[in-house]
């Protein structure tokens, strides 16, 4: 009892120490999430304060707002690449810093709650517009970017707009229409350009710019935008606004995803402070005041961005289909070369337009070597037919098709294979599809099943023959005569048949006399004779001992005496000595029986009558034919 308390004690202790790591690991792992929380929330509130401060200094004058706003675009890049729990948190810490920098800039208290929530709802609602978004990849996707731009670029800026409107009314130096336009323009040029900027910033999309093949490119097409936004921006010589255009383009055609963007925005960064200090194109026009002239500024980056950004996604998802389907045909040929089939591409006409390296190994030609030629080309001309109605079937259905034929090989000799046919349609109306073929190398089984079958078919025709003769056996003969009778069981014209029974006279004394050996051989001598007698469809067994059975189908019964006596006078022409015999010579006593099969034949009853028949031909002398019929007839040596 003692020892059962102290197991329960130590239980109890063990089970208590693992409680109280359970609750301290909780604890870190609170403290670990706290902290994260906190992070996450210091980070948004910088980056609000920061990026408000940045955007303050770009005002034009006291009242009017930027050309294009920053603040709310990156927020809303940042918040689509956090957790769900942290976007809440980060959107706290952004208000916290929007409203120290508004405060920061001597504005009221109402006014900075005013422009902090203005921004906030416009920040919350293109945030909602857009779910899932984990790259500027993702986001300019062809849908994905209509949503973007509807959601973000629209209706997020007009909502936020309207807000600001209606807190601010009497606070915007000018009307309230020109103020409304000038906010949502801006602030739609400030998600259009800086979400996916953040993006591709935060997301690690930026190192494409790095890449060795596009650099040097990138760089130069950078410069160029660079350099064209310079002069176009820095001097009011003369209306060349329009030139910004085909750098731009050049960029959108030419560049990855990651280059445009920041080419778009070293446009920006050109043309809107020279313009604010004096300069570029836009002075040249009567524009009544700097907001009009930042207005006209606004509509022409638009009229630009509308240009620049659709081709960017359309060259993004071209990019990325090209990239997958460069990317299927390396998995396909990597798949074709370690396979341990030979893969093919035919046309329509069987003509070989690709093959797998694995032919060198299978039919050691090197895969160079076949294209441009007909795949019929190749095939023994005895599976020619076979093949060529394969292709056609598998090109014509559309369904998979099998063949099974022999190869020629770079070595003039040929295999056996087994091909797999299907059909790829191109999808072009009335053009015919080429043929996914495959090549795989059965000539071991072919070979090993063919010698299969032969040592069957040798086991087969060994059990249905004699041994000693070389003649069929009674089991062959057997199921030869059930299978006659039962072919003309159901037959309307009917047919005949007869059976003779041969047996070699006083075969015993023979063996007595001369041997066994001797014995044999005078049974083989027999057999040969009696088959050489009769006609080639004519079937003639070794029954047993020194007996022999001879079928005759469709023979009528006169016909079928008349060969058992030919068989008769053949053996005893023979003149093969036999002492043991009164005759001098080897001969045989036949026994015939006739059926007519248009009447129900028994084949036990016909063997019964043939037996008798040669009873009759034995009883009465011997080396002679007997009949059986109503009763036993006989005449010289029919008996």
């Amino acid at each position: 009892m003692a020892e059962d308390a102290g197991k329960v004690h130590v239980a109890k202790a063990r089970a208590a120490r693992l409680n109280r790591a359970v609750g301290e690991l909780r604890g870190m792992v609170a403290q670990d999430e706290l902290w994260r929380d906190a992070r996450v929330g210091f980070v948004g509130l910088v980056a609000g304060f920061v990026l408000l401060v940045i955007s303050g200094q770009l005002k034009t004058m006291a009242g009017e707002l930027v050309a294009i706003w920053v603040t709310d675009g990156y927020l809303l890049g940042q918040m689509m690449l956090l957790r769900r729990r942290h976007k809440p948190i980060y959107l706290a810490g952004a208000a916290i810093g929007l409203m120290l920098a508004n405060l920061m800039g001597d504005e009221t208290f109402y006014v900075a709650f005013s422009f902090t929530a203005a921004g906030l709802v416009e920040t919350c609602a293109a945030a909602l517009m857009l779910p899932g978004v984990k790259s500027a990849r993702a986001l300019l996707q062809p849908k994905m970017f209509i949503r973007f731009v509807a959601g973000a670029c629209i209706v997020a800026p007009v909502l936020s707009g309207v807000v600001a409107v209606l807190l601010l009314q009497g606070i915007f130096t000018s009307h309230p229409f020109s103020s409304f336009s000038n906010w949502v323009i801006s602030d739609a040029l400030g998600f259009l350009i800086f979400t996916p900027v953040t993006l591709v910033l935060l997301s690690g999309e930026w190192r494409t710019l790095l890449d060795r093949r596009n650099r040097v490119k990138s760089i130069l097409l950078l410069a160029l935008t660079g350099a064209v936004a310079t002069i176009i921006f820095s001097h009011t010589s003369y209306v060349d606004l329009y030139w910004m255009l085909p750098p731009l383009a050049l960029l959108a055609f030419h560049a990855e995803l990651s280059t445009v963007l920041l080419g778009t925005l070293i446009f920006i960064t050109i043309s809107v402070p020279l313009t604010v200090h004096g300069t570029g194109p836009l002075w040249l026009f009567p524009f009544a005041t700097m907001q009009d002239r930042i207005l006209a500024l606004q509509l022409f980056t638009v009229a630009a961005l509308s240009i620049v950004l659709p081709i960017t996604v359309l060259q993004t998802q071209r990019t990325a289909l090209l990239s997958a389907l460069s990317e299927g045909q390396r998995r396909f040929r990597n798949l074709a070369e370690r396979s341990e089939e030979v893969v093919m591409e035919l046309s329509a006409d069987g003509v070989i337009q690709y093959v797998s390296p694995r032919v060198n190994t299978v039919l050691g030609f090197r895969p160079e070597m076949l294209p441009g030629t007909s795949m019929l080309d190749l095939v023994h001309k005895d599976d020619h037919l076979e093949l060529q109605r394969a292709l056609l079937h598998a090109g014509a259905t559309a369904q998979e098709k099998s063949a099974q034929y022999r190869l020629h090989r770079s070595d003039g000799t040929y295999i056996w294979v087994r091909s797999f046919i299907a059909a790829m349609p191109s999808g072009v109306p009335g053009e015919r599809p080429a043929l996914a073929f495959t090549v795989r190398d059965v000539d071991l089984y072919v070979v090993a099943e063919q010698k299969h079958l032969a040592d069957e078919q040798q086991l087969r025709h060994m059990a249905f023959v004699d041994s000693l003769t070389g003649l069929r056996n009674r089991r062959y003969l057997d199921s030869k005569v059930e299978e006659l009778l039962a072919s003309h069981a159901d037959a309307i014209s009917g047919g005949s048949v007869a059976v003779l029974f041969a047996d070699i006279d006083y075969f015993k004394n023979f063996n007595d006399e001369y041997g066994h050996q001797a014995g044999d051989e005078c049974l083989k001598v027999v057999g040969r004779s009696i088959a050489m007698t009769l006609r080639n469809r004519d079937l003639v067994a070794r029954y047993g001992g020194e007996e022999f059975v001879v079928v005759l189908e469709n023979c009528e019964q006169d016909e079928a005496a008349r060969t058992a006596e030919l068989i008769r006078a053949a053996v005893e022409s023979l003149q093969l000595k036999h002492l043991g015999s009164p005759l001098g010579v080897v001969t045989l006593s036949i026994g015939v029986a006739h059926r007519d099969l248009r009447q129900p034949v028994d084949a036990a009853d016909l063997f019964e009558h043939a037996d008798s028949a040669l009873y009759v031909a034995k009883r009465t002398g011997r080396n002679r034919v007997g009949r059986v019929q109503d009763r036993v007839t006989s005449s010289s040596h029919f008996a």
